[in-house]
């Protein structure tokens, strides 16, 4: 250190002597500015390049240079670009203003594919989108690739005005900062990569849904340059369209991934575009778990009805109704996955079916159960009313029975009682009516009952009101058993019902097969 002394100097002199002091620790504080704020620059990444061969940047050294024991020429070609960028006008001009169009080239790799929305009809992609194309302004004398990730950067140079056509969000990842790449080779070479999670549209067509195959579409093309200002083309590579192996789908299988570019007229001109198409085919295993399963046997159910005693109302009545409600239930749960679309899909044919066929179980026992309880109710009761009459008027023949002697005893009224039961239940399974073997065998013993004073039980006051048309169908056709139709009914819906249904599935089935891989 240079003490100086201001003591034995004059009064001018030491005026001097200060002025120098200042000057000097001035220089002294520009100088570690300086070299701050180079020590900043190399180590912010958005400001300074690196390359493939970069050094660290702790080998600043401490002596007079700040580069000693750096590769200068690196570092100066880095510095010397930027200052360029940021001096230019190179951000908002196209490389190739004249002449030919800018060729950009594209590449994408599928790093998550994730849920496919019918309702919403969409499906989301997180990809990392690459494009590639040549800037003869950012050539440079370094001896490898400068490479910058996000900053400031990106907004000093020339970049495709790229946008997804079919996008509902575009989203740039920010963590831990900007997914951004930028490298610049010394011919002008750029590549230019950034990460980003999609929610695209995709327009379904649902009427083989389940069975139903679907294509979603990516397109990306630019929004300001047509085809004489900039072409888009794919990597020339075997796969411009990568997808991770691991990628895989809940509902669907990706069977294939088709690629091609083109060109969209617009007002505004004819404007170049890539395109990807997923083509998907659903999986089947959750609505044959969920619907397909439950709804047959919700069906087979139904079938038990008609093997319960058609007196038993109360339990084939709960049964039939719960079988439909259940049903129910279960379309309408199926149908709030779907968007409100105004045809019915396949699995929509298949519950409407089901439920049709449940309620015709149900249907089926209110009928048998009106022609029971007219044969076993009241209308019974109203029946001894009409056979009483009848035996009123047998009497007038009773004087020829005495006369031919055609009377019978107490054995041969058991008899009938007897065969008049047993053939009840197998002239019902023969369709043959009841009324007509009881006509013809019972003839004799109820005259025989007659001839001995036996008297039918008098009449109540309901029997004695005005028939009903049910009364009125069965007074015209006495040959007419309801309740050997009821039983027939019965056995007819047990064959029939499962039949229908078994055939119903083998047409559905062949109507709608289950969807294939292509490969």
């Amino acid at each position: 250190m240079v003490m100086i002394t201001a003591a034995p100097l004059g009064i001018n002199n030491g005026r001097v002597v200060a002025v120098v002091i200042l000057l000097v620790c001035f220089a002294s504080s520009v100088g570690g500015n300086k070299r701050r704020h180079l020590k900043r620059r190399m180590n912010d990444p958005s400001l300074i390049g690196s390359t493939q061969q970069q050094q660290p940047l702790n080998c600043i050294g401490s002596g007079s240079s700040l580069f000693d024991g750096c590769n200068k020429e690196f570092f100066s070609a880095d510095l010397n670009l930027l200052h360029e960028l940021a001096g230019s006008y190179t951000s908002r001009i196209r490389p190739t203003v004249s002449g030919e169009p800018t060729k950009v080239t594209c590449n994408l790799n599928i790093n998550s594919f994730d849920s496919v929305s019918e309702s919403s009809m969409d499906y989301e992609l997180t990809i990392f989108l690459r494009q590639a194309w040549n800037d003869p302004r950012l050539k440079h004398n370094s001896t490898g690739t400068i490479v910058f990730n996000g900053g400031s950067i990106m907004d000093l140079v020339w970049v495709p005005d790229l946008f997804f056509t079919n996008a509902k969000d575009v989203k740039l990842h920010m963590a831990p900062k900007e997914n951004l790449l930028f490298r610049i080779r010394p011919n002008g070479d750029v590549l230019y990569s950034s990460r980003l999670s999609l929610v695209l549209s995709c327009y379904m067509s649902l009427k083989k849904f389940p069975m139903d195959k679907q294509a979603c579409h990516l397109k990306v093309e630019s929004y300001s340059y047509n085809v004489e200002e900039l072409t888009l083309e794919w990597w020339n590579t075997s796969e411009p369209v990568e997808i991770d192996e691991n990628v895989t789908l809940p509902q669907y299988t990706i069977d294939s991934i088709e690629h091609y570019s083109n060109v969209t007229a617009y007002i505004t001109g004819d404007f170049a575009f890539l395109s990807v198409s997923f083509n998907l085919v659903r999986s089947l295993g959750f609505y044959v778990l969920q619907a397909y399963i439950p709804s047959s046997l919700l069906v087979a159910l139904s079938w038990l009805s008609v093997w319960v005693e058609i007196s038993a109302a109360p339990a084939r009545v709960a049964l039939g109704v719960t079988t439909v409600l259940a049903l129910v239930t279960q379309a309408t749960w199926l149908r709030s996955q779907l968007p409100k679309i105004a045809y019915a899909t396949a699995i929509d044919v298949w519950m409407v079916t089901c439920q049709v066929m449940v309620f015709a179980a149900l249907l089926e026992y209110s009928v048998v159960y009106y022609l029971y309880s007219f044969e076993k109710g009241q209308y019974a009761e109203r029946r001894k009313k009409r056979d009483l009459r009848r035996t009123i008027k047998m009497r007038d023949s009773i004087k020829e029975e005495n006369e031919s002697g055609e009377v019978a005893t107490n054995e041969e009224t058991e008899e009938w009682i007897t065969k008049g039961t047993n053939a009840s239940s197998r002239n019902c399974e023969e369709g043959v009516s009841n009324n007509n073997f009881r006509r013809n065998s019972g003839m004799k013993a109820r005259r025989g009952m007659l001839r001995r004073g036996m008297t039918r039980p008098q009449l109540k006051r309901q029997e004695t009101q005005v028939l009903t048309t049910a009364e009125l169908l069965y007074s015209s056709n006495e040959q007419l058993d309801y309740l050997c139709i009821a039983l027939q009914i019965d056995r007819f819906s047990r064959v029939f019902l499962p039949l229908a249904f078994c055939i119903f599935s083998i047409v559905y089935w062949s109507i709608y097969p289950i969807p294939s891989m292509s490969k």
